[in-house]
């Protein structure tokens, strides 16, 4: 029996392994984290858009108001874009920018994650139409929901909400000058202008919150079925004080920032700023505050609250297979607020010495939550959408669903028609459990804030050297990323009132149009299409209900009343490019969204020949070299000015309006509002220069240099070409002080920067390369 065991454990042993290993490839996920950014993209796309899929949408949005409200992203699986979890989606995109900046960059994202916050920040000073005015919501939430419609093709009411100081909102209002504030400090070394101008829209935003404070539900009574507040506003007032002392420095924030984190509250009170233990969120924002606050300050009591926020995280419960779980969130998107969780203490761990004890732990949870997600899970299943052969295919989505309803029953085929790169999917229950459907709106729609922290802690991965490439074996597949051409495979019977369509070989199709000539055959009604051309030019298209080709040659049959005996032989066949919408609405035919193809003989691969110039990849220029720069890296059109035409906010990146009415002044000058945006009034774009001060030395030299060799009455005194020279106070100031730094005596290396993190006895202290450096004496 011994030997028997032996044998058999030694068979065991080398034994093939049949279990695959999970991804580490945190570098290729952040990519398709960004990807599905840009699917979720509103208004009028740009020509780097590199979703086959997606075209402009909503591009009049705001309209109903007389303003501007295009662009910006759909919240998840729907049409709307509310501004609360938006902006808080974006807060976290922008600071992972800013400081896991070398993650971005070494996996090849930097200029995306930079095309992703540029576009929201776009809309969202768009939405602030004056100095107390904020829209807040675009689109209705519970009309949108009426409607399993594609962004593109939405025929229903998209009406605008904002806050004013009659009705403020101070949560969404102090969220969105969080986010400008933080993108202003991404932007200042890419874009100083643009910079400037987030900015200010950030200060102005801010005490528009502070000053008139509410919830934004009295403003938008829609909103509550939706986005709620339930932390209220005081921890988005903190947030975005936070965010504003980070990019000013100005102390004044930090008044603002302690009078709130140091209030009095009753134990039992449910907005309580300190003590939290749970997750960042779209509503929440305290555990974002204490790390912020902690890394902005270096206080000591500070640093102790994030480390107690940190440890506390690590303690809380988890499932079987080991996603941290919040019995009171998480069974509405598990996957989000684990990675939430996981976030802050990234970015805790990232501040941190990599001496310092507790470092390791944090980094270990926040691997471990991301590599459950990956697929390190009793499932067996990577939640990112389009990763891998086992990633979810069918959520909770209009736009990649490409059928007519949401529900699976009725919806064929069950699979979503186009794949919805980088998405995170809703997750788990507490049992490890998952169910890939379409109609499981909870644990399987998709959002902009599900992948936000997931995103950021695949930054810091990335940046902390721990991604790892997946093989091919795991990352080609099917629904892989870039999207390579279909075999052309479209299977069409036509006989006499009746017309059968397929398609097979994997193409697939959202909606489809069938087109022939005929002056001998007519047809007169159809029951089950729609007659977008009558003869002797027709064109058939399909119903709602009928609209998707699934590529398993899954057929749909259409019958027609008709006369004549010449049949037709060959067919243009267009796939995508229609949509049927419900029998009130009239569909939507725009041929240029879709490919046509040319059918004979029943057709089949050896039959379907494309009308287009076929590329490796969809688009085409994704593969073939071509692809056009992220928007943030095109060159700038310079503003040309006359006399007439120039003022001082050129400079700033607005554009003039002189003979508009003045409604703002501020420290640069005269404002006024055109097209829904700010312009300037009066100034000069290029002041004259003030004349620079010449030195003067008396009767000796000047002197080149700096090194003072003797001081009297006279001022300091240098030796050049063997002659006295004065030093030169408008260079050298004076009598040059040795540089000197904290902790120097200590052995401890000078900064090459200014930033403050901490302060003791010894003086200001900052961090490079993971260890403490002393700040230097002239900063």
């Amino acid at each position: 029996m011994k030997f028997s065991t032996i044998i058999t454990a030694i068979a065991a042993l080398v034994a093939p392994m049949t279990a695959v290993a999970k991804s580490q490839d945190y570098a290729r996920h952040l990519e398709l984290s960004l990807l599905f950014y840009e699917a979720q993209r509103s208004g009028k796309l740009p020509e780097n858009n590199r979703i086959y899929w997606r075209h402009d949408s909503l591009v009049d949005a705001g309209a109903d108001n007389g303003v501007d409200l295009s662009g910006g992203y759909y919240d998840a699986g729907d049409n709307a874009k509310f501004n609360f979890p938006g902006a808080a989606t974006m807060t976290l995109l922008a600071w992972s920018g800013i400081d896991y900046a070398e993650g971005y960059k070494s996996a090849g994202q930097w200029e995306y994650i930079l095309d992703a916050v540029r576009w929201g920040a776009d809309y969202f000073m768009k939405c602030h139409t004056g100095k107390n005015e904020l829209y807040a919501q675009v689109g209705d939430g519970n009309t949108d929901h009426g409607f399993w419609y594609p962004p593109e093709y939405v025929k229903y009411d998209y009406p605008s909400f904002k806050v004013t100081a009659e009705k403020p909102g101070s949560e969404v209002a102090g969220e969105t000058a969080a986010f400008l504030a933080a993108a202003s400090i991404l932007f200042k070394d890419e874009d100083s202008s643009y910079s400037a101008k987030l900015l200010k829209h950030a200060k102005e935003i801010y005490e528009f919150a502070d000053t008139y404070r509410g919830d934004y539900t009295g403003a938008i009574p829609g909103v509550v079925s939706f986005y709620s507040t339930y932390s209220g506003y005081n921890d988005e007032l903190a947030w975005g004080a936070a965010w504003l002392l980070r990019a000013t420095g100005d102390e004044s924030y930090l008044n603002k920032y302690n009078v709130i984190a140091n209030k009095k509250y009753e134990s039992y009170d449910p907005k309580k700023f300190s003590g939290a233990t749970g997750p960042i969120s779209w509503d929440d924002k305290r555990p974002g505050c204490y790390i912020l606050i902690a890394m902005v300050t270096g206080d000591e009591n500070r640093i102790k609250e994030a480390y107690n926020y940190c440890d506390a995280v690590l303690t809380q419960p988890k499932t079987p297979g080991g996603l941290w779980y919040d019995d009171g969130l998480s069974m509405w998107g598990s996957n989000r607020y684990a990675s939430n969780a996981a976030s802050m203490l990234a970015m805790f761990a990232n501040y941190l010495p990599k001496s310092d004890p507790k470092r390791a732990k944090y980094v270990e949870f926040v691997q471990q939550q991301t590599n459950y997600i990956l697929g390190d899970n009793p499932a067996k299943i990577n939640y990112v959408v389009g990763a891998e052969a086992n990633s979810p295919k069918a959520v909770h989505h209009r736009g990649s669903s490409g059928v007519f309803d949401s529900q699976d029953k009725a919806a064929k085929p069950d699979e979503n028609i186009y794949t919805l790169w980088g998405a995170l999917a809703g997750g788990p229950d507490e049992t490890d459990s998952y169910i890939d459907t379409r109609s499981n709106f909870r644990t399987n729609e998709v959002a902009l804030d599900y992948n936000a922290a997931f995103q950021m802690n695949l930054a810091f991965l990335t940046q902390e050297g721990l991604s790892k490439p997946d093989p091919d074996s795991v990352k080609i597949h099917e629904r892989s990323w870039p999207k390579k051409a279909e075999t052309p495979d479209i299977r069409l019977k036509f006989s006499d009132g009746e017309l059968s369509i397929a398609t097979g070989s994997g193409m697939r199709c959202s909606g489809w149009c069938v087109s022939f000539t005929s002056s001998s055959y007519k047809i007169t009604q159809t029951s089950d299409g729609n007659i977008v051309n009558s003869g002797p030019e027709y064109t058939i298209c399909n119903k709602r209900e009928n609209n998707a080709l699934d590529g398993k040659g899954t057929a749909h049959i259409v019958t027609f009343q008709a006369s004549g005996s010449s049949l037709p032989t060959e067919f243009t066949v267009l796939c995508d490019g229609f949509h049927a919408p419900l029998n009130h609405q009239k569909y939507s035919y725009i041929p240029e969204w879709g490919r046509q193809y040319k059918v004979v003989n029943g057709g089949g691969v050896e039959n379907t020949t494309p009308l287009f110039e076929e590329t490796e990849c969809w688009p085409g220029f994704i593969c073939d070299g071509s692809a056009p720069s992220p928007s943030t890296t095109k060159t700038k059109t310079p503003v040309q000015t006359s006399v007439s035409n120039d003022c001082f906010a050129i400079a700033q990146g607005y554009e003039c309006c002189n003979d508009n009415e003045v409604v703002y002044t501020d420290e640069s000058g005269q404002w006024g509002i055109k097209d829904g945006q700010w312009c300037g009034i009066g100034g000069a774009s290029t002041p004259e220069p003030t004349p620079e001060p010449q030195p003067d030395c008396g009767a000796y030299p000047c002197c080149n240099e700096c090194e003072v060799i003797y001081t009297d009455n006279d001022g300091d005194w240098g030796v050049e070409n063997n002659e006295w020279c004065l030093i030169n106070k408008l260079v050298c100031g004076g009598n040059p002080k040795p540089k000197t730094c904290t902790g120097q005596d200590s052995g401890f290396p000078c900064c090459n920067h200014c930033e403050v993190i901490y302060n003791d006895n010894d003086g200001p202290w900052g961090i490079e390369n993971g260890e403490w450096c002393g700040i230097s004496s002239e900063c």
